[in-house]
């Protein structure tokens, strides 16, 4: 779309800055930005620019976490889905909607405001 901005594959968004950038948190990330979203490990991996050996090892941890679920299959392809029911899964989102403040807060020049204790979701996102 025009005026949209899509990030390049190098850069990181908020939730990575936050929590740091390692291949667990970029696809936390990535499925938390496309959390209504049904999503193709292949897809993910392409985006992210990890190796799909990676991502299905990563999804596959995720799934036994029940951080995903499967949703349905297209063609040959499984698609994953966030578990919005999963307490963790509850507070990564609630992380990441505080990320996104921050930014905003950031760019529009108005001093950051937190709403949830971080500590909380600092514990909890470190925990892979």
């Amino acid at each position: 779309m025009k005026g949209e901005r899509k990030m390049k594959k190098s850069e990181k968004g908020a939730f990575c800055e936050t929590y740091g950038a390692t291949i667990e948190n970029q696809v936390l990330e990535y499925l938390l930005e496309n959390q209504d979203l049904d999503v193709a490990v292949g897809d993910m991996a392409k985006e992210l620019d990890i190796s799909r050996p990676k991502a299905y090892e990563v999804t596959e941890n995720f799934e036994k976490k029940e951080y995903l679920v499967k949703s349905r299959v297209v063609g040959k392809t499984q698609l994953y889905k966030l578990n919005k029911a999963n307490v963790r899964v509850k507070i990564f989102l609630r992380n990441f909607d505080e990320c996104l403040q921050l930014v905003i807060d950031e760019h529009s020049g108005k001093r950051p405001t937190v709403n949830a204790p971080m500590s909380i979701g600092v514990a909890s996102a470190r925990q892979f």
